[in-house]
């Protein structure tokens, strides 16, 4: 299975932030993920590019043109250059199992929206997650629901993904998940 991590490649940010990245990206490895990313070595994003490779797990990094040199310093990554932004996150989501989105910035805001309409678009197979550590996303949740009490939104948004605000919420659902994958891979062998 494969989970795609957005997150910051900022530089400037607090290393809690870093040490977040660590954290979720251990409950993945752990658990046989492989890692689908952004190309970075770098911040939160270069957390979680060690982070799977310490678990000896495949990484898959994604960029475009303008960021291609952050290739060279991701040794242990099969690296993709892409087109665009646009052409990075169709791959990102449509070779991924599970999506989540940790604190960052345009780029992991863009993730989560594009996220949500293409899971909306396409019946929705996949699992997203939105992590508001320590209440980072709170004013995004509040647009949200502001937008479906308006009607700007349809209502059935909220059903299109979840959020957790801990390590604990997070490693439950990731469980959770796996047992259903699990499950649905046995009743398709058992059909056969």
């Amino acid at each position: 299975m494969r989970v795609f991590i957005a997150c910051s490649a900022n530089q400037t940010i607090d290393k809690k932030y870093i040490e977040l990245a660590e954290k979720v990206s251990e409950i993945f490895a752990i658990k046989e993920f492989d890692l689908m990313f952004g190309a970075a070595n770098y911040s939160m994003m270069g957390s979680c590019y060690k982070t799977f490779v310490k678990y000896k797990r495949k990484v898959f990094a994604y960029t475009c043109p303008k960021y291609e040199r952050d290739f060279k310093k991701l040794k242990k990554a099969k690296c993709v250059k892409v087109l665009d932004t646009l052409e990075r996150f169709r791959k990102l989501y449509f070779r991924s199992d599970f999506i989540i989105i940790l604190p960052g910035g345009i780029g992991s805001l863009a993730e989560f929206s594009s996220a949500l309409e293409e899971y909306r678009a396409s019946g929705g197979n996949k699992r997203i997650i939105l992590y508001n550590y320590e209440g980072y996303y709170d004013g995004l949740i509040r647009w949200i629901k502001d937008n479906i009490e308006t009607g700007f939104f349809i209502d059935d948004l909220n059903d299109c993904y979840s959020i957790v605000s801990n390590l604990e919420e997070l490693e439950s659902i990731v469980d959770n998940y796996k047992i259903n994958m699990n499950l649905s891979k046995k009743i398709e062998r058992e059909a056969k």
